[in-house]
């Protein structure tokens, strides 16, 4: 997947020798797409945070090659919605377009109009990530970043405090208020919402050309050219652990691989649980698994 592809770069990035165990046939993993009489039907991205030039997100894109030769469409539009009586909303991505069209869509809503586009202006400002790692930041770092993000620490913890669905609710009009429910997950914060209309507004979000897989072919052509190696089609059953640290992976047909540091980029029961037979569970890591809701399919 995206994360295996990523580790495997900055790894020889860093002069480490990488080899990739992935059990598929492809790279990609959930990123993923396939292409049925004509049509390429895409399993992840719609639209891709970091397509814009010069973006916090993008220069690490570039880094990984994942974009490199890809056209990427910007397109004007979000979504469509049309209710059981015929009346439809469009929604633009351009903040001005936007609030032309939901002022004129529902003038009785403008209170609550007003307050969200404000929070798309002012979020246009904010860009991802800080440019180095939260755990490679000194106090200078840490001191610029806070200064940089405190013009928008009240709108982020205002609308981190609301979610998408409670937010949705306010709208009087009943059309707005299923398409504000749609934004993003509904259970989601209203801060990723509004970050979504921002970022596709400057252009920074846009949809590469070719799909999920095309992506991360992309990634997987910087691996290989790092000098990575990759197997495919090499399902990893156990993680040997020795002394309570992780020296190598034994595969489904038997073989034995050992390394000097093993990361699992698989989900984390199956990385727990499975590879690691759950030997090193604590109270904290089984109240997640036992308590923390399960993330709903965003493939239907």
């Amino acid at each position: 997947g995206i994360a295996g592809l990523c580790a495997g770069c900055y790894g020889r990035m860093n002069g480490f020798s990488t080899r990739i165990f992935e059990l598929h046939k492809k790279p990609g993993g959930l990123c993923t797409s396939w292409k049925r009489q004509g049509y390429v039907i895409d399993g992840c991205l719609h639209w891709l945070i970091g397509t814009g030039k010069g973006s916090g997100l993008r220069r690490m894109w570039d880094e990984l090659g994942a974009l490199d030769g890809k056209e990427i469409v910007d397109n004007d539009v979000y979504l469509y919605a049309e209710d059981t009586d015929g009346s439809s909303f469009t929604f633009p991505t351009n903040i001005d377009a936007l609030e032309r069209a939901l002022l004129h869509f529902s003038p009785q809503d403008k209170p609550v109009i007003d307050e969200f586009i404000a929070a798309c202006r002012k979020m246009r400002k904010f860009d991802m990530p800080p440019g180095k790692d939260p755990e490679l930041m000194n106090a200078w770092d840490k001191t610029t970043f806070i200064i940089r993000l405190f013009p928008l620490l009240m709108t982020f913890g205002m609308l981190n405090r609301i979610s998408i669905a409670q937010f949705s609710e306010r709208f009087k009009h009943p059309l707005l208020r299923r398409v504000f429910r749609d934004l993003f997950l509904p259970d989601f914060p209203m801060i990723f919402a509004v970050m979504t209309v921002a970022w596709l507004h400057r252009k920074d979000a846009g949809y590469p050309v070719g799909g999920s897989l095309e992506f991360s072919r992309g990634i997987e052509k910087r691996y290989l050219t790092l000098g990575g190696e990759a197997a495919y089609k090499a399902k990893v059953t156990k993680i040997l652990v020795e002394n309570n640290a992780a020296v190598g992976v034994r595969l489904e047909d038997g073989t034995e691989h050992r390394a000097d540091y093993v990361i699992s980029a698989a989900d984390g029961h199956a990385t727990i649980f499975g590879m690691l037979e759950g030997r090193f569970l604590d109270s904290t890591i089984k109240s997640h698994f036992d308590t923390l809701p399960v993330f709903p399919s965003l493939v239907h």
